[in-house]
């Protein structure tokens, strides 16, 4: 005797059952290899791999090495820039002199302005995922995918429909452009997908191309990775010279190539309380950052998806941000991180003493390049000293 196949889900009623768990867009393709991707990843792979991505391609180009009963990939979006988000990233406070303590604010990404939404996505996937089952009426086999799987979640969703791939390689959502978080949920189920193709809205417009500080976008959805100003605040190590300046103030992402989008100027916002802001959030104090335990760290941060590299990546960022700032009132709080343990904190304060300039700046740099054992640091230190005499 044999069993009969288990009915096609129709592919609305999946649609409609992830909006009505609060996605903003929901979409459905099948777990059929990506082939298209080979030669993309080969490219990127050329091109420097920041490694934070899943470093085997075969694994990214077929889902059903994620999940070998596979059947359908059901691709999702949470919108995450709220209005009162929109609003305070356009308030770009520099300082606070009148303080109790003198305040110099950092900049982060809109993305961490509210709750970590791997852990907002991972939890209503799951609730997809149970809610399919009492769809159907019998358990199903499922996987969720938040950024840490091998998908290339911008390709699953753009194959589902839910939207397209733009210029700055960012994808954008209908009608809530590029801020937007993906997730997939794939499932043992056979969905019928519809063939729906959005047309991608950049035209001729090339703004996020002039914009990107440091050039990182090389062409319409090329990038170098390794010089996007959102990769280099979360990488390890030292930050190359020629990119700490055009780091600015950020201590974590960056936003230039989404605001000057003109798709993005017209997007709607979210309504989703997760992402709302705080203004310690947005802004963080630089002076506060450098003083943090760890504990400290995680009470402010560890909820925020801007934490997962830690204080000393966040102290780091600080330094030089600090040095780019050029406010006198952070050198006193910059000097010790001259006799820190971690090379990247040494090098990134000696260079952000010498963007200050003092007199004061110049003697401890000078002293920290005697006392330095690393000949890596001390080279840089060198550099950064270089600058007193050319200035």
């Amino acid at each position: 005797m044999t069993c009969a196949p288990a009915p096609r889900l129709d592919r609305s009623a999946v649609v409609a059952l992830g909006r009505s768990l609060g996605f903003d867009a929901v979409g459905v393709t099948t777990a059929a290899p990506f082939p298209e991707l080979a030669p993309r990843l080969a490219e990127y792979a050329d091109r420097g791999r920041t490694g934070f991505e899943w470093q085997v391609d075969r694994e990214r180009i077929d889902p059903r090495t994620w999940m070998p009963d596979a059947k359908s990939l059901i691709a999702v979006a949470l919108a995450y820039l709220t209005p009162a988000g929109r609003d305070l990233a356009r308030r770009h406070p520099q300082r606070d002199t009148k303080a109790e303590e003198h305040t110099v604010y950092g900049q982060t990404s809109v993305y961490t302005y509210g709750v970590d939404y791997h852990s907002v996505m991972h939890e209503r996937l799951r609730a997809f995922a149970t809610a399919l089952e009492e769809l159907v009426g019998h358990k199903i086999a499922t996987q969720v995918a938040v950024d840490t799987s091998p998908l290339v979640d911008r390709r699953v969703a753009e194959r589902a429909g839910i939207g397209w791939v733009g210029k700055n390689c960012m994808f954008f959502v209908p009608p809530y452009g590029s801020y937007v978080f993906l997730g997939t949920l794939g499932v043992d189920l056979e969905i019928l997908p519809d063939a729906v193709e959005q047309p991608a809205a950049c035209g001729a417009c090339s703004l996020c191309l002039d914009a990107c500080p440091t050039g990182a976008l090389l062409g319409p959805g090329v990038i170098d990775a390794t010089r996007c100003l959102s990769y280099v605040t979360q990488m390890k190590g030292i930050i190359p010279r020629d990119l700490r300046k055009p780091l600015g103030r950020r201590v974590f992402g960056c936003d230039t190539c989404q605001w000057v989008c003109p798709e993005n100027r017209r997007s709607e916002n979210a309504s989703h309380t997760e992402f709302a802001p705080m203004m310690e959030l947005a802004y963080p104090d630089l002076i506060a950052i450098l003083a943090m335990s760890n504990r400290q760290f995680e009470r402010t941060y560890g909820h925020t998806a801007g934490a997962w590299r830690g204080l000393r990546t966040w102290q780091r960022n600080a330094l030089i941000a600090l040095g780019n700032c050029k406010d006198v009132a952070g050198v006193p709080h910059i000097l010790p991180f001259l006799q820190s343990p971690r090379a990247e904190l040494r090098a990134s304060a000696a260079w952000a003493l010498a963007q200050i300039g003092s007199e004061e700046c110049r003697v401890a740099v000078a002293v920290a390049i005697a006392q330095e054992a690393d000949e890596s640091v001390r080279e840089d230190m060198q550099a950064s000293i270089e600058l007193y005499k050319s200035s």
